[in-house]
């Protein structure tokens, strides 16, 4: 895989510290495939393709009028994905129970919410987070998908300032391990001087004793805990008007009594323009000079709105880079030109114990055909869940309602020679032939490099055909064969000399 590393510095100024350098180059077109029983989804086929790294392929793992704004997901018991339907007010239940990639159905688990944006849990127990509430469900069958039994843990109607404004989701984390519950709370406007919002709350594990744990955080949708060292980690949707640059989204560990700008202040101790709307925020106290002096630099910093959705580190995996990582979902700016985010993007660290990621990795991209037209945007990533296997599941809450599975290239044992064989081509690796198994007479078979460029394309005339490769440089490229439109097959070829 190729890598480029654009590092994006700012002028050394006093509170000024460079952007996360981006990682970009080394993805592939990939088709997405629809299964037949979610083709009403309508998926473009050439205009509509996802970029990924070498080898991963992507399908559709649930679509269709169950879904109604996808937002975040969570694994529950018996290794059942779930996900916050927030515009059908309910909680559905997606198990795979034949473990093909694709949803068997789509069940109701619980229902009667209202914003319902995040759904967690712990063993047999179900948290949904909503804008009036943090629901705990159970269930009365325990070998059922229904959650019945609930009870309302933090009633935030009851209290100040909690709920209606711009920004009503509630994003939960449950900390099993100090028994704590942490809610970000949105700001309610753009950025205006505010209390009882743009804050993350701490609370015991029964709901009782509310303090705010850190403040300044705008709105925090993304947040989740380190699952090696417990610490809490966020990022920040910042605020806008202030130019297609300005302010930069951060991810950073959310610190007990942390300040982190909101609404005066952004990147590391910088104070907005305060001018036109802003100039509400005037004067400047010597307590806002006071906070401003307690933000610390971030974990990370990437581009201005984009739109930061969900953040998750790497749990398990057998892909050794992605061990110290963690995705986020940028679900796309409204008010930027060109258009930021729309894709995934991963954080990459040295260890766990590192709290400055060396680069932001570009996983997932061509959710928005083409970046500088936010017309041709076609889905809108929002929620991530992370498999034991390495795939990473998207749910897309806009435009398409669907939740797409990324599946990673399969392990494949090792030759004596020490060559890596893929399964589906022969001889691999291979220097003037290759023969692609499993292909039929009719399929489009495509030869594509690692900057994504297709070097060869041709309808198969026979069942298992034969590529000529001679005049192919020496490298790895992947092979893609396609019948009706759908990706059946895409191996890895090591062309050697």
């Amino acid at each position: 895989m190729l890598t480029v590393l654009v590092n994006v510095a700012l002028a050394q100024d006093p509170g000024t510290i460079p952007w996360t350098p981006k990682a970009t180059g080394g993805l592939v077109p990939c088709v997405v495939s629809v299964p037949a029983m979610y083709r009403s989804i309508n998926i473009d086929s050439v205009r509509q393709r996802l970029m990924l790294p070498l080898g991963w392929t992507a399908n559709v793992f649930v679509a269709g009028p169950e879904l109604a704004k996808p937002r975040f997901m969570a694994w529950g018991p018996d290794s059942v994905l779930f996900v916050a339907n927030m515009s059908k007010n309910n909680v559905v239940a997606m198990p795979d129970r034949n473990r093909d990639g694709v949803a068997d159905t789509v069940i109701v688990a619980a229902r009667g919410f209202s914003t319902g944006h995040d759904v967690r849990f712990w063993r047999d127990t179900m948290f949904v987070a909503q804008e009036a509430s943090i629901v705990k469900l159970w269930r009365s069958n325990p070998n059922g998908y229904i959650y019945d039994q609930r009870v309302t843990v933090i009633d935030k109607a009851s209290q100040a300032n909690q709920i209606g404004g711009g920004h009503r989701t509630r994003t939960l984390v449950v900390d099993t391990n100090t028994m704590k519950l942490y809610v970000s709370v949105g700001s309610r406007g753009n950025a205006d001087r505010e209390v009882n919002r743009a804050v993350i709350e701490e609370y015991d594990y029964d709901g009782s004793n509310r303090r705010v744990y850190a403040s300044g955080v705008r709105n925090a949708v993304g947040m989740t805990l380190h699952p090696r060292t417990g610490k809490l980690w966020a990022n920040n949707n910042g605020s806008d008007n202030q130019g297609n640059n300005i302010p930069p989204e951060w991810v950073d560990i959310i610190r007990e009594d942390g300040f982190y700008g909101y609404p005066f202040a952004y990147h590391f101790r910088r104070f907005f323009s305060l001018t036109g709307e802003y100039s509400d925020l005037l004067p400047i106290t010597r307590n806002d000079t006071l906070l401003l002096q307690r933000m610390q630099p971030p974990a990370a910093l990437v581009d201005a709105h984009c739109a930061p959705m969900a953040l998750v580190f790497v749990e398990q995996t057998p892909i050794t880079e992605f061990r110290h990582s963690a995705f986020m979902a940028m679900r796309g700016s409204w008010n930027r030109t060109p258009p930021s985010g729309s894709k995934i993007v991963r954080f990459e660290f040295d260890s766990d114990e590192d709290t400055i990621a060396n680069a932001v990795h570009d996983f997932c991209t061509g959710f928005i055909s083409d970046t500088n037209d936010a017309s041709t945007r076609w889905a809108r990533p929002v929620g991530l869940a992370l498999a034991s296997d390495g795939s990473v599941y998207v749910s897309s809450d806009d435009i398409k309602n669907m939740i797409i599975k990324l599946t990673p290239p399969k392990t494949v044992s090792v030759r004596e020679d020490g060559a890596a064989p893929s399964p589906g081509l022969s001889p691999n690796p291979a220097s003037s032939r290759v023969r692609v198994h499993g292909a039929r007479a009719g399929d489009l078979v495509a030869i594509v490099d690692v900057h994504g460029r297709v070097v060869d394309e041709q309808l198969a005339s026979t069942d298992e055909p034969t590529l000529v490769i001679a005049t192919l440089s020496q490298g790895v490229y992947l092979v893609r064969v396609m019948r009706d439109a759908t990706v059946v097959s895409t191996e890895q070829l090591v062309v050697s000399r």
